[in-house]
């Protein structure tokens, strides 16, 4: 045994059973599914007696379970054809179960409230340097008020 096998087992565990059967498990799923689900495979975790296969989305779930038995028929003739490799590794998957898991939705990367936005200067709204077009005379009397309130709150 070479010294960095053993400082492999030493650090990381004995971590090659479990990818030999994270490699089966993964196989076995991948055999028996179509091969349009394929691409929604998040995980597939390899227990002894348990097969879970981890999806990203509910659709690929539900198909999944519609058409289970001819995956079960598919993952029987893949077991059969690697049972040894299955039975080396303590690996015999009775139950097969299948599970959602979502994504987390990365952050957003503009956040508006991580920088306060600066107010802008206030703007003049109103002179009294408009033009009065009312033609009814007691409207024209109301904009010259307005025009003289105007002209008193500019100080001019």
């Amino acid at each position: 045994m070479s010294f960095w096998s053993i400082k492999m087992d030493y650090e990381l565990g004995n971590i090659r059973p479990k990818l030999d059967r994270h490699k089966l498990g993964l196989g076995l799923v991948k055999t028996g599914l179509k091969e349009s689900l394929h691409k929604f495979i998040k995980n597939v975790i390899c227990e002894d007696e348990k097969l879970t296969i981890v999806f990203s989305h509910n659709m690929a779930k539900f198909e999944f379970e519609q058409s289970k038995e001819q995956f079960l028929e598919s993952a029987r003739a893949y077991y059969k054809t690697h049972a040894k490799e299955f039975l080396h590794l303590n690996f015999v998957p009775k139950r097969i179960e299948s599970k959602v898991d979502y994504e987390k939705d990365e952050p957003s990367k503009y956040d508006p409230f991580a920088i306060p936005t600066p107010l802008n200067p206030p703007t003049k709204k109103a002179t009294p340097e408009f033009l009065n077009r009312a033609t009814n005379p007691a409207v024209h009397a109301g904009f010259e008020r307005i025009r003289e309130i105007i002209k008193n709150r500019q100080g001019g």
